[in-house]
C-alpha cells in the first residue's frame, strides 16, 4: 500500500515540474544567450571603470597635494620671467650697432644729446623722475655709445632707489669706458644699499685700487666693514678717511663710532673732542661721552 502512495507522489511531482517548464519555456527560449553574455560584460566593464575613476580621483588628489609646491614654483618663475622682461625694455635700445656718422652728423647728433639731458636734468630737479628718464632714453637712442647720458640713468636711477637698473647702467658703461673707480663706487653704493655687503666691499676695494686719494671711498668701505662687524678693517679705512679729511663731520662720526665699538678709547676722546669744537650743539654729545666713559 505503502509503495502506492510514494509512487504516487513521484508521479504527481514529475506531472507538477512537467507544468512548470510547460508554462516557462516561452521566456527561456526568448532569452538571447549573447545578449545576456553582453550584458553581464557590459556591468562588469561598467563596475571595473567605476573602481578605476575612484582611483584615479584619489590618485588626483594624491598628485594634487605633491604638486602644488611644484605648481607654486612654476607660477612664482613666470611672474619673475614676465618681470625681467618688463626690465629688459629698460636696457635702453642699446644693442644695435652705432651708426657711422660724418662731422657734420655727429656734431648734429651730439647737440640734440646735450639739449635732451639738459632737459632730463630740469624735469629730474622738478621730481619728475619718469619724464627724466624718457629724456635720457631718447639720447641713448640717438646715440647708444652715450657715455653722458647712461652716467645721468645711472644716477636716477640711485636717486629713486632702483638699483638693480642702476646696476645694469653702470655695468654696462664699464663697457663703455674701461675701468672707473667712479663706476666702481656707484656699483658698490647700489649693492651696499640692497645689503650685498660682501659684493660692495669689493667694488669699494676696486675702487680705492684705482684712486686712494678720494675720501668717500674709504669712508663708506669703512661702514661696509662696520656692517660686517670686521672692526679691524673698519678701523684702518675710517683712519685713512681721517687722513685725507680729518675735520670731515661724516668722518670724525664714523670715526667715532667705530673707534667705541673697537675699544679704541682714546682715538675715541680725540674725535669727540674734535666734533664738539667744529659742533658744539651735537645732540649726540652726552650719549657718546657716557659710551667712551664705559670702555
Amino acid at each position: 500500500m505503502l509503495e502506492y502512495i510514494a509512487l504516487a507522489i513521484i508521479i504527481g511531482c514529475l506531472i507538477a515540474i512537467a507544468v512548470i517548464i510547460i508554462r516557462r519555456f516561452p521566456t527561456v527560449a526568448a532569452i538571447d544567450v549573447s545578449q545576456t553574455t553582453t550584458t553581464i560584460a557590459e556591468k562588469k566593464s561598467s563596475l571595473i571603470e567605476q573602481r578605476l575613476r575612484r582611483k584615479f580621483t584619489a590618485w588626483g588628489e594624491k598628485i594634487s597635494t605633491y604638486s602644488g609646491p611644484v605648481t607654486s614654483r612654476l607660477k612664482k618663475f613666470s611672474q619673475q620671467a614676465q618681470r625681467r622682461l618688463v626690465d629688459l625694455e629698460h636696457e635702453y635700445k642699446v644693442r644695435s650697432l652705432p651708426v657711422l656718422l660724418n662731422r657734420r652728423q655727429r656734431r648734429k647728433v651730439d647737440s640734440q644729446v646735450a639739449i635732451l639731458l639738459e632737459q632730463a636734468k630740469l624735469l629730474l630737479t622738478d621730481h619728475e623722475e619718469r619724464a627724466a628718464e624718457d629724456k635720457a632714453l631718447q639720447a641713448i637712442r640717438l646715440e647708444p655709445r652715450s657715455v653722458p647720458a647712461f652716467e645721468f640713468l645711472g644716477q636716477l636711477y640711485l636717486q629713486t632707489k632702483e638699483y638693480g637698473h642702476a646696476k645694469e647702467v653702470y655695468l654696462y658703461l664699464l663697457k663703455l669706458t674701461g675701468e672707473s673707480d667712479a663706476i666702481y663706487e656707484h656699483l658698490a653704493e647700489a649693492d651696499m644699499a640692497e645689503g650685498h655687503l660682501t659684493e660692495a666691499k669689493q667694488e669699494f676695494q676696486k675702487a680705492i685700487d684705482l684712486n686712494r686719494s678720494v675720501m668717500v671711498y674709504h669712508l663708506e668701505l669703512a661702514q661696509v666693514y662696520r656692517q660686517l662687524e670686521d672692526y679691524s678693517k673698519a678701523f684702518a679705512s675710517i683712519q685713512e678717511a681721517a687722513r685725507l679729511e680729518p675735520n670731515n663731520p661724516k668722518v670724525l662720526d664714523e670715526y667715532l663710532e667705530i673707534s667705541i665699538v673697537y675699544g679704541k678709547k682714546q682715538f675715541a676722546q680725540d674725535a669727540l673732542n674734535k666734533i664738539k669744537d667744529s659742533n658744539p650743539d651735537n645732540s649726540k654729545i652726552p650719549e657718546w661721552e657716557e659710551r667712551i666713559a664705559g670702555l
